[in-house]
């Protein structure tokens, strides 16, 4: 693998919101719904990720046009046990992934940062744009990210956070998702999902479905199941099969951004609201049972 030396910068808030404001995500990665040309308001709620005390879920809230000027786009965090939200970060914060142990997030706004989930200590971990999909690594010493430009940037790569150097993991596309003992990643290519071990030595193909593409995969925590988005038309549907390929099923239609509770057993993703086109958040239970909407796209989190 090819390594790229870097930096990584402790930014006061007020700096991460002109980030945040100016850089904007990359166009390429396919975060989410675009916004409506047509004027209005249009909400959306996704990329969730699940904290690892199983009670908090963090997640993207786009608040689109809005005359609420107290509704704001920005990262924020769900209290699963008082139905209450907390914003975070404010602005393009997508992609939100939680630190093992809870105590950080790191999402991406065009570079990847990291910050505490009551919105202090805010460091920066990519200074060369570009950057999407932030997964940390089970022992929290490495970020993995995807990355768009040239041929020698564009695929997954790894911000190692102990020495502040980058290696490339290869030409693939992001998102990658570790497994539970950090030892392999599933991944993206030609899109299918593939497993390989972090040097990419190894690799085994786990789809093949001849679908447009399958994307964002999440490896549950106990390390036996995959979740993913397989695309068989312009729709996406939430899946689930085992961490081998094995036992393919559909949980979901219109399904996107599947992430595991810590417990393995239920998954938080994004799919339109009830009775609406708005995104909302959604869980469900590994059996496909039990499934719940649990936010409301078209209120304002903090009210």
């Amino acid at each position: 693998m090819s390594s790229q030396p870097g930096t990584f910068r402790a930014l006061s808030a007020t700096l991460l919101v002109l980030a945040v404001l100016t850089s904007g995500c990359d166009l390429t990665d396919n975060e989410g719904p675009t916004q409506d040309p047509n004027p209005g308001p249009f909400r959306v709620d996704y990329t969730p990720a699940w904290n690892p005390d199983g009670n908090h879920v963090a997640y993207y809230h786009d608040a689109g046009r809005t005359e609420d000027s107290t509704d704001v786009s920005g990262l924020y965090v769900l209290d699963l046990e008082t139905d209450s939200m907390r914003l975070v970060v404010e602005g393009s914060a997508r992609n939100p992934d939680w630190r093992p142990d809870g105590k950080r997030i790191a999402f991406s706004t065009g570079n990847v940062y990291t910050i505490r989930p009551d919105g202090s200590d805010l460091q920066q971990v990519t200074d060369f744009g570009s950057s999407f999909r932030p997964r940390w690594s089970p022992d929290g010493k490495t970020i993995s990210f995807g990355r768009s430009g040239s041929t020698d940037e564009v695929g997954v790569w790894f911000a190692h956070l102990s020495d502040s150097t980058f290696t490339r993991f290869g030409w693939v596309a992001s998102p990658a998702d570790w497994s539970p003992n950090g030892e392999r990643i599933v991944y993206q290519n030609a899109d299918e999902l593939w497993i390989a071990d972090t040097s990419r030595t190894d690799s085994t193909q786990l789809t093949e479905n001849g679908y447009v593409a399958n994307r964002d995969p999440a490896w549950s925590p106990n390390g036996k199941w995959i979740a993913w988005t397989p695309l068989p038309g312009s729709r996406p549907e939430l899946w689930i099969m085992r961490s081998d390929g094995s036992d393919k099923r559909k949980l979901a239609e219109g399904g996107s951004f599947p992430a595991w509770d810590p417990d393995s057993d239920r998954i938080v993703f994004s799919k339109p609201a009830q009775g609406s086109d708005l995104t909302a958040l959604w869980t469900i239970r590994r059996d496909g049972t039990d499934l719940r909407q649990i936010t409301d796209p078209s209120r304002n989190p903090l009210k």
